[in-house]
């Protein structure tokens, strides 16, 4: 539908002093949608982060047939089944519906899965119950249907409109039974809607909205961007929200509510759980690790965005950022890898090969030379931030 959209401020032009849990950090971010950016400064990271050289291992046809760079960039590589299904798409721009496809790392083919959905981008697939969950950020049908998500869970693809949903920008579960899908409510009297989150108790056939915020003066701009469950709670929050908007806590029962924001993202893929952690990001500056209770700063990339994750099931969460590739093995130490291309947007990881999806060009890359099952441990236990230390 095109409307009422808030920049990513991750990708946004400012520069800001964020001060965190645990670290306090400095950064000048990037344009999100800028047709040639200069390359940035080497990463004043506390070790030596090692360059491997990439090369091109594929073009999207799908993501090349949106209209313009920032519809093109490769948002996201989410593995399954030894294909990546491929995000792309830009939801400022109303660039139409968008193909589900895959890319294949051993024949380098791209390939259709035969469903379009109906949204200016897809950027985020959720695994749930092994099956993926692929939410419509903006939807591009009438403004008055229900929308939703498009999912394999059946065995084929298919799109699912469930709600009546402006934005759906995550799907999520609470305890593997349950569904979730969280954006913003429309009102069509009005023009205007505030964040919503639904839920589902019987495999997706019937949704309730469990949870509201938005302003006292509604701008229809609030949103609830990400939900995650950890410690058999679900955890959202609004943003936008003009008074400010609590943590909200879901124990599968009833609600409360942490005066927290452990996960200022406006992008649901920078959002990941692992080892009993959210992991996220505070507008992609540094990594956050949320325990339920604390939000603590566990990685510093020293003013460098961080882009993205990827669980690919190698015992390790990787974080992409401007600096370069990170990993961990429980959330909380990392360990650089490789620094990378300037244009590197998302991260996907098969068989100890990283491979990077780019911005505005649609393209795929590998990293050469680095294999990622023979990479050591660390030696240190830990480079969580204490303090006010920016030595992590």
């Amino acid at each position: 539908m095109g409307s009422r959209h808030v920049a990513r401020p991750a990708l946004a032009a400012l520069a800001a002093t964020v001060t965190s849990l645990g670290c306090v950090v400095a950064l000048t971010a990037t344009p999100a949608n800028a047709v040639k950016s200069r390359k940035p400064a080497p990463a004043l990271t506390s070790t030596t982060m090692p360059t491997y050289p990439t090369s091109i291992v594929g073009v999207s046809p799908q993501a090349m047939e949106k209209p313009n760079d920032s519809g093109r960039t490769i948002r996201s590589l989410t593995l399954d089944n030894g294909r990546f299904f491929v995000g792309y798409g830009d939801y400022l721009e109303n660039g139409g519906p968008t193909k589900v496809t895959t890319f294949d790392p051993a024949t380098r083919t791209f390939a259709e899965t035969g469903l379009t959905a109906p949204t200016e981008e897809v950027t985020t697939f959720r695994r749930i119950n092994g099956k993926l969950y692929a939410p419509w950020t903006d939807p591009t049908g009438s403004a008055t249907a229900n929308q939703g998500f498009s999912t394999n869970a059946s065995g084929t693809w298919t799109n699912e409109f469930k709600a009546p949903a402006e934005h759906v920008y995550d799907v999520a579960s609470l305890n593997g039974t349950d569904l979730w899908m969280v954006g913003s409510a429309k009102n069509v009297v009005s023009g205007k809607g505030g964040a919503a989150a639904y839920r589902s108790t019987d495999r997706g056939a019937t949704w309730t909205l469990v949870a509201a915020d938005t302003s006292n003066v509604e701008t229809g701009y609030e949103r609830y961007y990400w939900a995650a469950a950890i410690n058999g709670k679900m955890y959202l929050q609004a943003h936008n929200v003009a008074e400010g908007a609590p943590l909200r806590i879901f124990n599968g029962t009833s609600w409360s509510t942490l005066s927290l924001n452990p996960c200022n993202t406006v992008e649901s893929r920078a959002v990941e759980v692992f080892k009993g952690n959210i992991i996220c990001t505070n507008y992609g500056r540094g990594v956050v690790a949320f325990d339920g209770k604390t939000a603590t700063t566990v990685l510093n990339t020293d003013g460098w965005n961080v882009l993205d994750f990827d669980i690919p099931g190698d015992g390790y969460i990787y974080a992409l950022s401007r600096a370069g590739v990170y990993r961990s093995a429980d959330g909380l130490s990392w360990q650089g890898l490789t620094t990378v291309p300037e244009y590197a947007w998302s991260i996907g990881v098969h068989n100890g090969t990283i491979y990077l999806g780019e911005r505005l060009n649609a393209t795929i890359r590998k990293v050469d030379g680095l294999n990622t099952n023979a990479v050591p441990a660390p030696s240190t236990t830990s480079t969580t931030c204490k303090g006010k230390s920016k030595s992590c």
